[in-house]
């Protein structure tokens, strides 16, 4: 370390006393940080989450690369970018974290956000000028990370190719599409999981508890209803354990009863934001799984969906993309918690009348739609087919 310390003087003798000094310190500190790193413990299981996005980023490889980050809303994806910029921030020549991406281009514009991470990663005042110092970034080795993209069209015209950055940069992304990231160029995407059941009791009980492990013994049997409900989204855990937190056993169970009558409001609208990012076709096709179709035969559903009009291959494999569906063997597969959303967002079309809904689900609405002929002109010949369809596979159900 000294040679290399004593090289930057020799090289840099025209400079200030107080740039050489900096640079001292960041090459130092740059050495130091590749063999000490410390995590967020607050953050559950971020050491597994750091090694994996870590193999893929090949640090040693003086090549440029782009890493994806995928999940569904609520999987905590910005957390980790979070923790991982912190963690290897020093081990680049600069270095730049741009949360909530989308939300900052609507609001200010692609040129200020692009403008703002230059002047982060150049070291210098945000002026449009920026723009122009291409040649300078080219012989940067940076760490940039960009949380919650959303459109890779936009993308490019934010970040330009990965010739625009200096050997061994690395381009980290997240984004609830998986599509989005192939179409940025991603050379390898890292995909969020659910917690296990150990890391999801240890995140709960550290918001509903702080820590206080006689409670969390004397309430385990309620944890574990919660823990069975939140299915080992983080997102779910920390709200329901905040919420609980300091609670009489009574108000934990009547939590639990309002849980299974509807999702909870801050829950669903974050499980919400993958699906409002569907067009048309593809919301639909996922609302006729959430209600009808979950745990069928992949292709005997996509043949269901194609002979009612929908471009259903390339819509499911959309849906895969975002997290919402997956298929595990031959049959669809959904979280539960994401079932549950696309059932509410149906029945918030119209919650007093279910006959003006454009699906049914409840067997008792059904028969009741059906018996007193409530089922409104608006509503197509094919709605009308899926309700029956759903009143002859319930079991057991009668209705006369």
């Amino acid at each position: 370390m000294w040679l290399e310390t004593n090289t930057l003087f020799s090289k840099s003798s025209a400079r200030p006393e107080y740039t050489l000094v900096e640079e001292i310190v960041e090459d130092i500190l740059r050495k130091l940080n590749r063999y000490s790193v410390s995590y967020d413990q607050g953050i559950i299981g971020i050491e597994k989450y750091i090694e994996g996005i870590h193999s893929l980023l090949h640090l040693e490889s003086p090549d440029v690369r782009i890493i994806g980050i995928c999940g569904m809303g609520g999987m905590g994806k910005t957390t980790i970018s979070e923790q991982i910029y912190h963690t290897l921030a020093l081990q680049f020549g600069s270095s730049s974290l741009v949360l909530d991406i989308q939300e900052k281009i609507r609001r200010d514009g692609i040129d200020s956000v692009r403008i703002k991470y230059l002047s982060e990663l150049l070291k210098q005042a945000p002026t449009a000028y920026l723009s122009y110092s291409s040649e300078r970034l080219k012989r940067t080795k940076v760490l940039l990370i960009l949380d919650d993209v959303t459109d890779s069209a936009q993308l490019k015209k934010l970040i330009g190719g990965r010739d625009s950055f200096g050997q061994g940069s690395r381009i980290i992304m997240t984004s609830r599409d998986r599509q989005v990231l192939k179409n940025a160029g991603a050379d390898d995407i890292y995909q969020v999981k659910e917690l296990n059941f150990h890391d999801s009791l240890t995140l709960f009980n550290l918001h509903a508890f702080k820590q206080n492990s006689s409670e969390e013994i004397a309430y385990m049997d309620l944890s574990v209803k919660v823990l069975r409900y939140a299915k080992g989204i983080p997102l779910a855990l920390r709200i329901l354990g905040s919420l609980l937190y300091g609670r009489l056993r009574e108000a934990w169970e009547s939590q639990l009863q309002k849980l299974e009558k509807g999702q909870d409001l801050e829950i669903f609208n974050v499980l919400k934001s993958s699906y409002d990012g569907l067009k048309e076709e593809e919301k639909n096709i996922f609302l006729d799984i959430a209600c009808f179709y979950r745990g069928q035969e992949e292709i005997v559903v996509a043949e269901i969906l194609e002979d009612c009009g929908f471009s259903s291959k390339i819509g499911m494999e959309i849906l895969k993309d975002r997290g919402l569906i997956s298929v595990l063997g031959d049959r669809i597969v959904m979280h539960d918690l994401i079932q549950e959303m696309g059932q509410e967002i149906v029945r918030k079309e119209c919650p007093r009348h279910p006959g003006q809904r454009s699906r049914l689900l409840n067997a008792e609405e059904i028969c009741e739609v059906l018996r007193k002929n409530k089922v409104y002109s608006v509503f197509t010949e094919f709605e009308r087919v899926k309700w029956i369809c759903f009143v002859i596979n319930c079991k057991p159900l009668s209705c006369h």
